[in-house]
């Protein structure tokens, strides 16, 4: 992470922000201005609002170097904090990193005990093979678990669970068009002895069920775009922000993201959602290599993808987020 001098300016004025809140601090602040008046007392204010500023500056650079600002700077949802600390436990037990989840599709839920469970399952026709890790939150203790937590995994993509070993060798072979088509098959085939198939789709949904989805969700995208209290121009700088900070991207990387959002003429709610029934603005950012003439482009590296942010338009939190590494073409 990088600091800058908006990000320490930032941090003073929240960190002072009491001075604005309290009538008492501000009286008080206001009572020793007024005793400048006299020299020796002017010296003592000085000194110790030197002393002061010096200590918010040193807080400020070593929590932004641990990473602990980015709640200051980057308000968020319940189920989005969970998510982010979700992540950071799954990553911890089990070795799975942002890049490997693209292989598996995030779901963050709230249970009426104030728990939140984050469940990341395999996506299509990975589910089987991969399986469900669950995250539980509640009072600031987490718990992660696997459902093939115990299973061999040794095998290469012969095992019939899969875990950190087949996922390297999935972003290793996704490079490459006919080992991810193979690796995909013999997920297919291992889900079909196990009499699960990932691609089965509902046989009960009629047209007039679909239509009746598109049609709520249009109205759903409408009723976000017309409760905007924010700037477009705001939230894709709070969409970056946390881009930035949360996957922590060096300044090379951050030059290099290339904003997605509202790069082509469509509908106005285009980019409009209701994300845990809170109205929200999409934030998406494309991290690639450099593009040729040719049609190649420089080869793929740690980070490189596509983020969004889904940030709510009423008060600019962060409902939710996610990364795609484009590995595979799953996501």
């Amino acid at each position: 992470m990088t600091t800058n001098k908006e990000t320490i300016r930032t941090a003073m004025d929240r960190r002072l922000s009491f001075l604005d809140e309290r009538p008492s601090c501000r009286a008080a602040v206001q009572y020793r201005i007024a005793q400048e008046e006299e020299p020796v007392m002017k010296k003592k204010v000085s000194f110790a609002f030197v002393c002061a500023l010096a200590l918010v500056l040193v807080t400020t650079a070593v929590l932004a170097a641990t990473g602990v600002l980015q709640e200051w700077f980057m308000p968020m949802s319940k189920q989005a904090s969970a998510a982010r600390t979700a992540d950071q436990a799954l990553a911890e037990k089990y070795g799975i990193t942002a890049e490997m989840q693209t292989f598996f599709s995030r779901e963050e839920k709230e249970l009426a005990d104030g728990t939140v469970q984050v469940t990341y399952s395999g996506a299509g026709s990975l589910n089987d093979v991969l399986g469900t890790y669950t995250a539980t939150l509640k009072d600031e203790e987490i718990q992660v678990t696997w459902n093939h937590d115990g299973e061999n995994t040794s095998g290469g993509y012969e095992a019939e669970a899969w875990g950190l070993d087949q996922l390297k060798q999935m972003m290793a072979d996704s490079e490459d068009e006919k080992s991810k088509v193979a690796y995909l098959a013999k997920a297919e085939a291992i889900a079909e002895q196990h009499g699960v198939s990932g691609d089965d789709l509902p046989s009960d949904v009629s047209d007039e069920d679909t239509e009746a989805y598109f049609e709520k969700l249009e109205a759903d995208k409408t009723a976000a775009m017309e409760a905007r209290k924010i700037s477009e121009d705001e939230m894709i700088r709070i969409g970056r922000e946390f881009i930035i900070n949360n996957y922590a991207l060096n300044d090379e990387q951050a030059a290099r993201l290339e904003l997605y959002t509202n790069s082509f003429d469509a509908a106005p709610n285009i980019w409009y959602w209701m994300i845990n029934e809170k109205p929200c603005f999409e934030v998406e950012y494309l991290l690639y290599g450099k593009q040729f003439a040719d049609g190649t482009s420089e080869p793929r590296v740690e980070k490189d993808g596509y983020y969004k942010v889904y940030v709510n338009v009423e008060t600019g939190e962060v409902e939710n987020y996610e990364y795609n590494s484009s590995l595979g073409g799953i996501g």
